[in-house]
């Protein structure tokens, strides 16, 4: 799920851009912008020229940004400074050994931001594949209904056996991701990929509409926009031979997706990893109110505002029934409430205007509930007891009561990643090392063997 696009009252912060200069700096530096109780994680690659001069490329991986140019007006043996004039911001440190102390600088505000050296990716992310891989890698692409192209890889097992095999279709959470669904430098699609693989399952993953390669238009796409897509690659994946049995493997919003494609039989199976059950105004509402949490708003303070969120959410999905698209005026919705909520508040609701699309309104309107009690095929439902966007108990009490033949498995210490987690807030994902739980995914595999009945 990406992170930004469900969050009301999120922060917003442009980010830092930056290239090179004279003494030379190498490597790559991490630090972690506080902003309140958020923490905001900024990547910076240093690399020197033939003649000495130093660059740098800047990534910000819970925004999902990599490798943006940057420019360096000072760098020193004891000194850096780089500046981005179009965002009206800058970075000064001090250098020494493994430290570089600075401040991070913007449209007259000012962060305390040091930087240290970067654990290699191997040692973060230790579950990512890498080569070589005993198995198949395939480029291919699909058409969508409304003629979007997907670029797309399909990861098939070497099979010793004359059967067909059992594939799965990948479907990310909310927000533009890329066929591993890649956040914080976890690739959790293609780990999940490779061990499916490695046990003789098969995998279709594709980059969302309008991201990487997959052409289309995302931000007029709505949830179900995206059912749509994924019905397009069971098609495709109907048309092979050598695949047997065609499941849907969701997380996050695409489990949502799961439970829409099984309620109309598009399926033979489906795996929803921290999918949504309850509505999607729920869902939202829930996040809201964890983000005032960490905002620090308690009491009277919290109620009010949670209720504004709601009035401005409703405004939105009644617009959303009427098949229209307009502005909503918060000023008018405040004044019309009697509520008094904090002018900060109020503040970050009117800015959250601009990134309004009508997957938000479609959202607010969605009730997974429609769709569950019509699902008659295999169902496992995997949910983190810490995760804190969806939330794990509710949802799985859903799943239970709809759908009687589902595996569904509320597992303890997971987040919404389903990674081991301390709290399951959205600061740890980049600090753990785990992209998913050894355990899940052999719950995924045990029971696609289950399900597909395949005699070797």
């Amino acid at each position: 799920m990406k992170i930004t696009s469900k969050i009301v009252l999120a922060i917003s912060i442009c980010i830092l851009l930056m290239t090179g200069n004279a003494y030379a700096l190498n490597g790559t530096w991490r630090g972690e912008l506080a902003l309140g109780q958020t923490k905001l994680p900024l990547v910076f690659n240093f690399s020197e020229t033939s003649d000495g001069t130093t660059l740098c490329t800047l990534d910000s991986p819970s925004q999902g940004a990599k490798g943006i140019p940057a420019e360096v007006s000072i760098c020193t043996s004891d000194s850096i400074a780089l500046n981005c004039k179009s965002i009206g911001a800058s970075y000064s440190g001090k250098i020494s050994g493994e430290a570089i102390k600075g401040t991070f600088r913007q449209r007259g505000y000012s962060f305390p931001l040091n930087l240290a050296p970067d654990t290699p990716i191997e040692e973060r992310r230790p579950q990512t594949p890498r080569l070589p891989f005993p198995y198949s890698i395939t480029d291919t692409t699909f058409t969508t209904s409304d003629g979007a192209v997907m670029s797309a890889t399909l990861t098939m097992p070497l099979n010793e056996y004359s059967t067909k095999i059992p594939v799965v279709i990948m479907i990310t959470g909310s927000g533009p991701q890329n066929r591993d669904e890649e956040l914080f430098d976890h690739k959790p699609f293609a780990v999940i990929a490779d061990y499916l693989a490695r046990n003789g399952i098969g995998s279709l993953r594709y980059d969302d509409r309008g991201t990487g390669k997959s052409t289309g238009d995302f931000q007029k796409a709505t949830t179900a926009t995206f059912k749509d897509d994924a019905h397009s690659a069971i098609s495709l994946l109907r048309t092979l031979p050598q695949v047997g049995k065609v499941g849907v493997l969701g997380h996050s919003e695409g489990g949502t997706i799961a439970f829409m494609l099984g309620a109309d039989k598009s399926t033979d199976f489906i795996i929803s990893l921290a999918g949504m059950a309850v509505t999607g105004r729920e869902t939202l509402m829930s996040q809201n109110s964890r983000s005032l949490d960490i905002a620090g708003l308690k009491g009277a303070d919290k109620e009010n505002s949670l209720k504004l969120v709601g009035h401005i959410f409703d405004a939105m999905a009644e617009q959303n029934k009427k098949g229209i698209f307009e502005p909503v005026d918060v000023d008018s919705i405040y004044t019309r409430s009697g509520l008094t909520v904090n002018p900060l508040i109020v503040s970050s609701l009117k800015m959250t205007r601009k990134m309004r699309t009508p997957w938000l309104d479609a959202f607010l309107n969605l009730n997974p509930k429609e769709y569950l009690i019509n699902i008659k095929c295999p169902v496992l439902a995997i949910n983190g007891d810490k995760d804190t966007q969806v939330d794990g108990a509710s949802n799985t009490a859903v799943i239970r009561e709809l759908v009687p033949q589902a595996d569904v498995r509320l597992i303890p210490g997971l987040n919404h990643l389903l990674q081991h987690s301390t709290t399951g807030d959205i600061s740890e994902y980049d600090k753990i090392r785990e992209t998913i739980s050894p355990e899940v995914l052999a719950i995924i595999v045990e029971f696609i063997n289950r399900n597909t009945a395949r005699n070797f």
